[in-house]
C-alpha cells in the first residue's frame, strides 16, 4: 500500500476490518507504510476498561521486548494526543498513545536514528485513534445487550480458536504454560419459576446479577459467555481438572449464597470438560451439556464433570 498524505487508504483498510485479527494486520500495514521502518512495537490493551497490561500485537518487530510494568507505566503517564520523544544512545524514542474516548488503552513505540517530523506522529495518531474506534466497534457487537457478557456467536469463534491451536499463542506474563482450556455450561436451576412468579423483568435482572458474578468469579483473560437465555458458557484455564472442578464450584457456591433481590436464594447447575481435541463446537457443548444434565437430574447445585460420566455408567453396569 503506497503512502497517502491524508492517511485516507489506511482509514479504508481499517474500518472495513470485521475481524480483530484482520485489524491488526491492517494497523501494522499502515503504520509501517507511513513510517518507512521496521522498529516499532504496538502494545494494546484491548479489554479497554479491564485493568490488564496491554498485548503487543506485532511481536516480529525491531525492538526489546518491554515489560508489562514497564508497558502500564508508560500508559499511567500517557496522555491523549501527546506524543512523548526521548533520546538516548544516537537514537530517537517516541511514544506515541492509543486512545478511545479519553482513556489511554495502549501505546506504539517508534525507535528511529533522527526525531520524527510532526506530521509523521499527527498522522500516526490519527491511525490509531481510527483503530481504537473500529476496535471498540469489533468489541461491542461482540457483547449480549443485557449482560454484556460475550454473545453466542463470539463463543462458537473462540472455541474453534483455542481447539485449532489458532488463537492464545501468547501465554500470560507469568503463567504456567501447563495450563489446559476448559469449558463449562452453566443453567440457573428452575429459572422458569423465576418468570412464573415474580416477572420477566425481575428474570432479567436476576440474569444480569448472575452474569457479574460469572465475571468476578474468573480472571479477566478468561471468557464468560450468555449461551442463550439463562444459560451461560465459560471458557477458562486452569492446571488440572481438580483444579477446574475448584474454580465452578466455587462459582456455585457463591451464587447459592448470595441474597437476590425478590427472590431471595438460587442456584446454577454446571457441566464442564477439558478441550483436549480438535472437535466440532456442537460435539462439545454436547458433551458439557450431557455433564450438566447429570448435574441437574441428581438434584442441583452440582458441578459434574464430562469425565465423571463415564465412571457413573460402569457404576451402573456393575449394579
Amino acid at each position: 500500500m503506497e503512502a497517502n498524505k491524508c492517511g485516507h487508504k489506511w482509514i479504508v483498510s481499517l474500518t472495513q476490518q470485521e475481524e480483530e485479527g484482520d485489524l491488526d494486520c491492517a494497523l501494522i500495514q499502515a503504520v509501517s507504510d507511513l513510517l518507512k521502518v521496521n522498529n516499532f512495537a504496538i502494545y494494546i490493551n484491548k479489554h479497554f476498561s479491564a485493568p490488564i497490561p496491554p498485548t503487543l500485537i506485532n511481536p516480529k518487530n525491531g525492538l526489546k521486548d518491554v515489560n508489562s510494568i514497564q508497558i502500564q507505566h508508560l500508559l499511567n503517564k500517557a496522555t491523549p494526543n501527546k506524543v512523548i520523544v526521548s533520546h538516548a544512545y544516537a537514537h530517537t524514542t517516541s511514544y506515541i498513545p492509543v486512545y478511545h474516548l479519553d482513556d489511554v488503552t495502549g501505546v506504539l513505540i517508534i525507535e528511529t536514528e533522527h526525531a520524527l517530523k510532526e506530521q509523521t506522529c499527527m498522522m500516526a495518531l490519527h491511525i490509531l485513534n481510527i483503530y481504537a474506534n473500529q476496535l471498540w466497534l469489533l468489541h461491542k457487537s461482540r457483547l449480549d445487550p443485557l449482560t454484556e457478557l460475550l454473545n453466542r456467536q463470539t463463543f462458537d469463534k473462540k472455541v474453534m480458536e483455542i481447539v485449532s491451536g489458532d488463537g492464545f499463542l501468547v501465554p500470560r506474563e507469568g503463567a504456567c504454560k501447563n495450563r489446559g482450556w476448559f469449558l463449562a455450561i452453566v443453567d440457573i436451576d428452575l429459572f422458569k419459576n423465576v418468570n412464573d412468579n415474580f416477572g420477566h423483568v425481575v428474570g432479567d435482572k436476576v440474569i444480569a446479577k448472575i452474569a457479574k458474578l460469572l465475571k468476578s468469579n474468573f480472571r479477566v483473560e478468561d471468557y464468560v459467555f450468555r449461551y442463550g437465555g439463562e444459560e451461560f458458557a465459560i471458557l477458562f484455564q486452569a492446571s488440572t481438572q481438580a483444579d477446574a472442578y475448584n474454580a465452578l464450584d466455587r462459582l456455585r457456591a457463591n451464587v447459592a449464597k448470595y441474597p437476590f433481590a425478590q427472590v431471595e436464594q438460587l442456584t446454577i447447575s454446571i457441566g464442564f470438560l477439558e478441550l483436549q481435541n480438535i472437535d466440532t463446537v456442537s460435539s462439545l457443548v454436547n458433551q458439557a451439556d450431557l455433564a450438566l444434565y447429570h448435574s441437574k437430574k441428581t438434584g442441583r447445585n452440582k458441578v459434574t464433570a464430562c469425565s465423571e460420566l463415564t465412571l457413573y455408567e460402569d457404576e451402573l453396569t456393575t449394579q
